[in-house]
């Protein structure tokens, strides 16, 4: 572990002081049992009892008894903290890496699989709420603690074969060193199939219905089967070495007992040993070996959560976005591309010298076959991606000068695919607008773009509960859902991509509808695959080969007989799509 890690695993770790309490409490009472039960039982072995002292057998019995009920509870007590901890550490990782996801770049975000992050953020984060509050306190403060305890009482018990046993478990630990760090290895492989493993399942599970239809589930199972017996294989090596190093403990246990009763007896038949002494050392050899082992567990499961620790680190340290921008911005009055050019990988780029102007009201179409960065040019808007030279200006200054939280307030985005949540139809409408936004308002706006009829008609209405796999409503239904959410934003700044690419005439006739509503009197940049539907634009940029090959209004274009020209003319309209 490096100190960096230790020093995020403090700052992750909720209630630091109760942690260190609990484990104060454990060592004391811990140290407590171990000191009094040699002093008591030599007591009555050597000397209550060879006395026929019964008064002193009875009074240490009580004695002993305390101490147990004493550890009772503090056992009890401790549990429950600590479990409190385990919770709260929990909820505090799992807001940390959530804040930490909702900050961060939507690059970085690209590069990891959704599945995996909910592995990260669930399971993962579990158990690395574990690590500071169990494995490592654990470790340090009790089986330690406990061990140098122990290895004290034998060497005063019997200095010659105190050094003997002790000496038998030092050689063991230094022999099975060099099997710590290859289980650490492991773990850590273990980890990186599991997350893979969730994120495959994940994407399996969202995309079923493409399984079916194109008969992927013989492929998909072969694929989860191939990767389960990865986790198999580490899982049986971890075993392995975890099962050797029990066999060794056992080993040493009855080496170290053997040598108690050969040396001890030798000494009590010489007259210079104690019955007491042999029977306690017998005792604390399998205390030992019992401590051991749970340090050999802990280690292993610090292994694992410490793994855990470092894929939540990972998240959490993801590149968060620039908001350096201190500028109001109340309302979108022009729009300026100047020089803008993008790569996401800083090697190939996407875009190349984009240059263009638009103020309000005004409707911006963008057109050109797939791939010709139509979606990267919107999403630059609301900075979503960094742009790797030149500037967009809004109302004349640089956009990056803005608040970034004011920027998107003043953006409206419908995407191609309704986003759709697992909430009311209500509720979904009213996600990420103001609270203020009236139910009378939201039915206004539902009459307006044809769908309250539909809503009404449901068993409850618009209190009704929807996600984007139940059929209640229409794809087409959904997506005006989506239409319906940003009329209420009444953003200065509309982006709509694609948004009828999925929708047959009929409904496209209603997106039409709420496509007049939406846009009324704002900048609305339009990507669109039907080039019909985007003919009264105020302009019209055609993408070719990352830059602006045309601009201009479509009659305009028309005229020029360039290559929008020869789209518009061919008809081949899905070339654009």
């Amino acid at each position: 572990m490096n100190k960096q890690a230790l020093k995020e695993m403090f700052n992750f770790t909720k209630n630091k002081k109760e942690t260190i309490i609990i484990g104060i409490i454990l060592v004391l009472q811990l140290l407590l049992y171990a000191l009094s039960y040699p002093f008591i039982m030599k007591t009555v072995i050597d000397k209550a009892i060879p006395e026929g002292n019964m008064k002193l057998v009875i009074v240490l019995s009580i004695v002993l008894v305390i101490i147990v009920i004493i550890r009772f509870f503090t056992d009890r007590y401790t549990e429950i903290r600590r479990h409190n901890c385990y919770y709260s550490n929990n909820n505090e990782i799992k807001n940390k890496v959530f804040k930490s996801i909702q900050e961060a770049k939507i690059i970085e975000l690209d590069k990891v699989q959704a599945g995996n992050l909910f592995e990260i953020v669930g399971p993962q984060a579990w158990e690395a709420a574990h690590l500071f509050v169990w494995n490592l306190v654990g470790i340090i403060s009790v089986r330690l603690a406990l061990t140098v305890t122990i290895a004290i009482i034998l060497l005063i018990l019997n200095f010659k074969l105190g050094m003997i046993i002790l000496g038998i478990f030092t050689l063991s630990y230094i022999i099975l060193t060099p099997f710590y760090f290859k289980t650490t290895k492991i773990y850590r492989n273990l980890q990186k199939i599991v997350i893979d493993l969730q994120g495959n399942i994940n994407e399996y599970i969202e995309s079923y219905g493409t399984t079916k239809t194109l008969k992927l589930e013989e492929i998909n199972l072969e694929h989860i089967n191939a990767t389960l017996n990865k986790c198999k294989k580490e899982i049986i090596k971890s075993n392995k070495i975890i099962a050797m190093h029990n066999g060794l403990f056992s080993l040493l246990t009855f080496a170290s007992v053997i040598t108690i009763l050969i040396i001890g007896g030798n000494e009590l038949s010489l007259g210079i040993g104690m019955a007491s002494t042999i029977m306690l050392m017998v005792d604390y050899v399998d205390d030992i070996n019992r401590h051991m082992k749970s340090l050999l567990d802990h280690v292993h499961n610090f292994n694992n959560r410490y793994n855990c620790f470092l894929n939540v680190l990972k998240i959490y340290k993801m590149p968060k976005e620039q908001n350096e921008g201190t500028r109001s911005l109340d309302d979108i009055e022009k729009v300026q591309f100047k020089d803008v050019s993008l790569s996401y990988d800083g090697v190939n780029t996407i875009l190349d010298k984009i240059n263009f102007s638009v103020e309000k009201p005004m409707q911006i179409a963008i057109v050109g076959k797939s791939g010709t960065g139509k979606t990267s040019l919107v999403n630059l808007l609301p900075r979503f991606y960094d742009i790797c030279n030149g500037s967009i200006l809004i109302n004349g200054i640089d956009y990056k000068e803005y608040k970034l939280e004011e920027l998107r307030s003043n953006i409206a985005y419908v995407f191609q695919e309704p986003v759709i949540f697992e909430k009311t139809i209500l509720e979904n409408i009213k996600f990420g607008n103001k609270a203020d936004v009236t139910e009378k308002k939201i039915k206004q706006v539902c009459k307006k773009i044809g769908l309250d009829e539909k809503i009404s008609k449901l068993p409850q209405g618009y209190n009704t509960i929807i996600n984007t796999k139940t059929d209640l409503l229409s794809y087409g239904e959904k997506q005006l859902l989506s239409f319906a959410r940003a009329i209420l934003k009444d953003a200065d700044l509309i982006i709509l991509d694609e948004v009828t690419s999925n929708l047959d005439l009929e409904f496209e006739e209603y997106i039409m509808n709420a496509t007049k509503e939406i846009l009324s009197g704002k900048i609305a940049f339009v990507i669109a695959h039907r080039l019909n539907t985007i003919k009264n634009s105020d302009l019209i940029l055609f993408l070719e080969d990352k830059k602006i090959a045309e601009l201009g209004t479509h009659e305009e274009l028309m005229e020029r007989k360039g290559k929008y020209y020869e789209l518009y003319s061919s008809k081949e309209e899905i070339l654009i799509k």
